[in-house]
């Protein structure tokens, strides 16, 4: 069997719907809105019956939410990337410390994370925004593509982000839309 690995978007967000993204104020770490849930409700239907053998997740809030709707009870078996949050270009990319986020999603495991894991392990005032290049998305687009590459396990569950997993599928995937990639094919 060659290599699957489920692309799955998170729902929408807080930020998705907002007017003005460039407020910093109302959305750091954006959150699921209502409508999200659903989404994330409905694609847990469409995934339900696939054994996965290792899932993984964004450590931004909307990633974990979906993942915690579509996968329940297997959050604790989640692995959490940081290489595979979302390209920081405003407030709503910008995380949170790993002792923030284990408060509020405990049956998540979080040893992994730096305190400062969105902005590339450098410590910095918590809600400055430093945008991210393309160059540097693409780069960690390059470090997860090995790390699937090294992993044993033929079917993957990613929650990720739209402009993270554009960069590996060339296709902007709308919020909850699943597409499979096949790294062996590539």
């Amino acid at each position: 069997m060659n290599k699957e690995v489920y692309l799955i978007r998170h729902g929408q967000s807080e930020a998705n719907v907002a007017l003005d993204l460039d407020n910093p104020n109302s959305y750091y770490d954006a959150k699921l809105t209502s409508i999200g849930k659903k989404q994330a409700q409905n694609t847990q239907k469409k995934l339900s019956n696939i054994d996965f053998e290792l899932f993984l997740c964004s450590p931004l809030t909307r990633a974990l939410q979906t993942f915690d709707i579509i996968f329940p009870n297997l959050s604790n078996k989640a692995v959490i990337l940081p290489f595979v949050r979302e390209h920081l270009l405003c407030s709503s990319e910008v995380g949170r410390q790993p002792s923030i986020l284990a408060k509020e999603f405990p049956e998540f495991k979080f040893n992994n994370l730096n305190d400062y894991w969105w902005n590339n392990n450098k410590e910095i005032n918590e809600k400055k925004i430093i945008s991210e290049s393309m160059e540097d998305l693409d780069k960690r687009v390059l470090i997860f593509k090995k790390w699937i590459y090294n992993r044993s396990e033929k079917r993957i569950a990613l929650v990720s982000h739209g402009t993270f997993i554009s960069r590996i599928i060339n296709y902007l995937l709308n919020n909850c839309e699943i597409k499979i990639w096949y790294p062996d094919k590539n």
